[in-house]
């Protein structure tokens, strides 16, 4: 079997960063623990330097770079948009 390597491939990662942007959202101050460096971080710093990480890279246009990151800044936007509309219907939690 021979691997092509420009064909197109469908993932997942831009509905991850949209369900990771959610928790973000809906639970910022939960502590995560990093594994390198081994430290913990709250879900919003986190979460937040990740899509600064993200809107970093698709304006610097590396040709060797296989990673959609449109797709993760749509899953960002739509997740935030989701949670955000969903928050306004809501008194409560549960």
């Amino acid at each position: 079997m021979r691997l092509r390597s420009n064909q197109p491939m469908v993932g997942a990662s831009g509905a991850l960063f949209g369900i990771l942007v959610a928790f973000a959202m809906l639970f910022p101050n939960t502590q995560l623990f990093l594994l390198f460096p081994p430290m913990p971080v709250k879900a919003k710093y986190l979460v937040g330097v990740y899509a600064l990480y993200t809107i970093y890279n698709v304006f610097v246009n590396n040709p060797t770079d296989n990673v959609a990151h449109f797709a993760h800044l749509s899953g960002l936007i739509i997740g935030a948009a989701l949670v955000y509309g969903w928050k306004k219907d809501r008194n409560s939690f549960y």
